[in-house]
């Protein structure tokens, strides 16, 4: 009788230790074990840099118990390396590093995927997107492209570094906040940023919109002149002359961000693990140096907060996209 009232009780421990094993929340433990970091771009990109500084100021700032390995996943326009962690249902042990290329690429259709399909964790850093014009040019301002623009369309060309693009929406929806029909502005697509400076300073184009990054130092040489910036905010220090959209009357803000997702499904556990620890990173002295080294801007937004946002521009991309035409993927 004694033998069958212990293996009674081993069976129910074994049954107790066997739940527990499988139950929710032994499953959504988080972290514990290496993670893997995904930039949906090439060694040395700007994915790749926000992926290992990321990596990096997380050891640094010992917030993070588990090591970290990057596994860049460039091609296809980033939909390798969405289609990768889209894969990955239910697993927290991966992250991805991604722009807004995580719902413009299910707009223009490339991919069915957007940013629905995966879990977003963070919005981290950005970049503000500027108008250069040559140093001598007869533009004072942006206000005086537009005005011209209005008048005649086809008088002034534009020139990004690929479309569709945040330098594409720095043009056009300053031209539609003055009633100016998108499809009649005239923009030509470079290969890259400095391609683009180089078009600039050839005289080959009047006005580019580019990122802050690549037209600094011609604006410090004295090469350039900067007549607009997308953040919300003026700047402080080399730049803080150059005129926002807002100050100009234009109630536009166009963030050039880098942001982390994760898989769909992961435990909630997981997501607010990463809403508590990543205020802490964004105000360490690492990762500060860090936006000053490559000259960013903290964008930090936790994941409730970035899904909203990813939400409004996903709105506001798709409707432009459609008007031009460009929106193949969106269902009529």
């Amino acid at each position: 009788m004694e033998q069958k009232m212990k293996l009674a009780r081993l069976l129910i421990l074994a049954a107790a230790g066997l739940a527990c094993a499988s139950s929710p929340a032994r499953a959504a433990e988080f972290p514990s074990r290496t993670v893997e970091i995904v930039p949906a771009g090439n060694p040395g990109g700007g994915l790749d840099l926000v992926a290992r500084a990321l990596e990096r100021a997380l050891r640094e700032e010992k917030l993070f118990p588990e090591k970290f390995v990057i596994n860049n996943m460039g091609g296809a326009g980033g939909n390798l390396a969405k289609n990768y962690i889209h894969q990955k249902k239910g697993n927290p042990n991966f992250l991805y590093i991604e722009s807004n290329r995580i719902y413009t690429n299910r707009i223009v259709g490339t991919t069915p995927l957007t940013y629905t399909d995966v879990t977003p964790i963070a919005r981290l850093i950005t970049e503000y997107l500027v108008w250069a014009v040559l140093s001598d040019s007869p533009y004072k301002s942006a206000k005086d492209i537009l005005a011209k623009v209005k008048a005649d369309p086809g008088s002034v060309t534009f020139g990004v570094g690929t479309v569709p693009s945040n330098d594409q929406m720095n043009i056009l929806r300053a031209a539609m906040a003055q009633a100016i029909d998108p499809k009649q502005v005239k923009i030509v697509s470079f290969k890259a940023g400095g391609d683009l400076m180089i078009q600039l300073l050839g005289g080959h184009v009047p006005v580019i919109s580019t990122g802050l990054s690549e037209a600094m130092e011609q604006a410090r040489a004295g090469k350039v002149r900067l007549i607009a910036i997308s953040a919300p905010e003026p700047l402080s220090g080399d730049f803080a002359n150059v005129p926002t959209w807002r100050s100009m009357g234009i109630d536009l803000a166009i963030l050039h961000w880098r942001g982390l997702f994760a898989p769909p499904g992961i435990p909630a556990e997981a997501v607010k693990y990463w809403d508590q620890t990543l205020p802490k990173l964004v105000k360490s002295d690492s990762w500060k140096k860090i936006l000053a080294k490559y000259q960013w801007f903290d964008a930090y937004a936790p994941s409730a907060e970035f899904r909203k946002a990813l939400a409004e521009e996903n709105k506001a991309y798709e409707q432009i996209l459609t008007q031009l035409g460009m929106a193949k993927g969106v269902k009529k």
